[in-house]
């Protein structure tokens, strides 16, 4: 039994054309979205250290060299930014404020990434001869300066843990 071909109107076939086009980029179009983006730094050079969810870009000190100029003849700092000296091995550490134009605080982390001490350092006067040391109360592997008044203003207190304070992968401490 032959049936009789049916056409449909002009105006249907492009109802069914829309829908399967619709249709097709509904299931094609989300497959086609690549892996999730890696974040990026937006603060290149500088690395992530979280205390508390309060985070500090850091510059790293990881050598002798770096660790003796640490953050002299600056004038300023921005307000989230300090520097992490990391130490080859776990021991008393003792800082001072040779060529340092900018009051700052420096927490003492040990190995296990808990903050042993905070201390203000005062920048010297032109005319100061002795400088004074700041030493940790007990050995530390890490050693983080901010701007005076960073750990304060964000209720950090000795004890409390930092994280990302081991500096970026493949850091070689000397």
């Amino acid at each position: 039994m032959n049936r009789p071909s049916v056409l449909l109107p002009a105006s249907a076939m492009s109802a069914s054309l829309l829908s399967l086009t619709v249709l097709l980029l509904l299931t094609v179009v989300p497959g086609c979205q690549g892996p999730e983006p890696t974040p990026i730094n937006l603060r290149p050079g500088l690395h992530a250290v979280e205390i508390s969810g309060n985070k500090v870009w850091s510059y790293i000190a990881a050598d002798s060299a770096s660790r003796q100029r640490g953050l002299m003849h600056r004038s300023s700092l921005p307000e989230d930014v300090g520097m992490l000296f990391i130490f080859p091995e776990l021991k008393m550490q003792g800082f001072w404020m040779n060529n340092c134009l900018i009051d700052l605080d420096i927490a003492y982390i040990d190995d296990d990434g808990v903050i042993v001490d905070i201390l203000k350092m005062d920048a010297p006067t032109p005319d100061q001869v002795l400088l004074p040391r700041y030493r940790s109360s007990k050995p530390v592997r890490y050693a983080l300066e901010t701007n005076v008044g960073w750990f304060a203003a964000h209720g950090i207190e000795p004890g409390m843990r930092v994280s990302g304070y081991k500096g970026p992968p493949g850091l070689r401490v000397r």
